[in-house]
């Protein structure tokens, strides 16, 4: 019921908005099911053992569990374009996701202007353009697998306030696409970090803001050919910004973090005959005494046989510390090795089936393991219209 009623109140406040405009209204959405497959020893509550638990969704804290549920990954979303000109056109989406009960939500508003074919400017709110599917990472449809490697995308920001600058040219016989971007997001009540200052036993926490200040950043995109069959579209990108985590506390003072980051990506695809290579290789770091740094990277390979494509992918995440009285390489640390099917049996909807195996290999003595190891089955369809 409140996936229609999302979509008539989209649709009938797009059609009031203007008659003169050229209004084009689409959407996505993924109806997925999944469970973990057996119990671990708590890594938070020791000598006790508890179902395995696998984070499909660090930003929206989307887990399964030994229970079948189909509210952890399932979503809906309605896109409405209002083209006021050839040049001028204003963008909203609205999103409804099975982890929030599917409450609509307005995640995406912005306008473009296109005063040449080579130039593109946006303003508004839109995901960061941090990795390679940043900007299209709930599109279900769009990519092979089940979703994105959680542990690849797994910050506490994933959108921002801004603005962008797009520029399309040809070089040589490449395409290329430079995007320069600026903007602050301000998450008052982030749920990821709420979520684990309740997992740390922090129950006199009311909630922690996330602010990311100015997000200044370029990446670059670039496609071509190696060879007559042989196809690639890469993607470099470099943004930094200030970061002030709050942690408001019942009767205690507030605790505060204040560092800036710099993340660094490559990462795209190669298309040979039956084969795809995907990859995505990231390293943030932090301005701290302690020397942070987070290396991930996603690896995967998806063989095509008509309208089946079966894959296997392999991501890790790691976190260490270069400077300070205790450098060490053994903190957060775990891989996800995944194993999958799509098949497209309409043109507009995939059915998908997978298994991941998540092992935790934080360092153990500090409590870095926290997350546990997980096995996970999961299936669903993707679509879009």
């Amino acid at each position: 019921m409140k996936y229609l009623q999302l979509v008539w109140l989209f649709v009938g406040c797009a059609f009031t908005f203007s008659s003169s405009a050229e209004i084009q209204i689409s959407g996505y959405g993924s109806i997925i099911a999944g469970k973990t497959l057996g119990s671990v020893d708590d890594p938070i509550n020791l000598g006790q053992r508890r179902d395995e638990t696998f984070t499909a969704d660090f930003y929206d804290v989307g887990q399964y569990t030994n229970d079948l549920s189909f509210n952890t990954e399932s979503i809906l979303s309605v896109q409405g374009v209002y083209a006021l000109s050839s040049q001028f056109s204003v963008t909203t989406q609205v999103v409804a996701k099975g982890v929030d009960d599917f409450t609509p939500e307005v995640d995406w508003y912005y306008a473009t202007y296109r005063p040449t074919e080579d130039w593109t400017f946006m303003a508004g709110r839109r995901n960061i353009p941090m990795y390679y599917y940043s900007e299209f990472s709930e599109v279900g449809y769009a990519y092979p697998w089940m979703r994105p490697p959680a542990n690849l995308y797994w910050w506490q920001i994933t959108q921002f306030n801004g603005v962008h600058a797009m520029y399309t040219f040809n070089w040589g016989d490449t395409s290329n696409t430079i995007t320069s971007f600026y903007g602050n997001e301000y998450s008052d009540d982030n749920k990821e970090m709420g979520f684990y200052e309740v997992l740390f036993g922090g129950k006199d926490s009311t909630r922690v803001e996330e602010n990311w200040t100015s997000i200044a950043g370029v990446n670059w995109n670039v496609s071509g050919s190696l060879s007559e069959s042989v196809f690639y579209d890469v993607r470099f990108v470099y943004f930094q910004h200030e970061l002030e985590r709050i942690n408001h506390i019942v009767d205690a003072d507030n605790t505060m973090l204040l560092t800036s980051q710099k993340f660094f990506g490559f990462g795209g695809s190669v298309d040979i005959p039956n084969v795809t290579v995907l990859f995505d290789f990231n390293f943030v770091t932090r301005d701290d005494v302690l020397g942070t740094e987070y290396p991930t990277y996603l690896v995967s390979l998806v063989y095509h046989y008509d309208s089946f494509h079966p894959y296997i992918s392999y991501s890790k995440a790691d976190s260490k510390r270069t400077e300070g009285s205790l450098p060490t390489a053994e903190l957060e640390e775990h891989y996800i090795s995944s194993v999958g099917i799509r098949y497209d049996f309409l043109p507009n909807i995939a059915f998908k089936a997978q298994i991941d195996r998540f092992v935790d290999q934080g360092y153990v003595p500090d409590g870095w393991n926290y997350h546990g190891d997980a096995r996970v089955v999961s299936a669903g369809i993707d679509f879009i219209f």
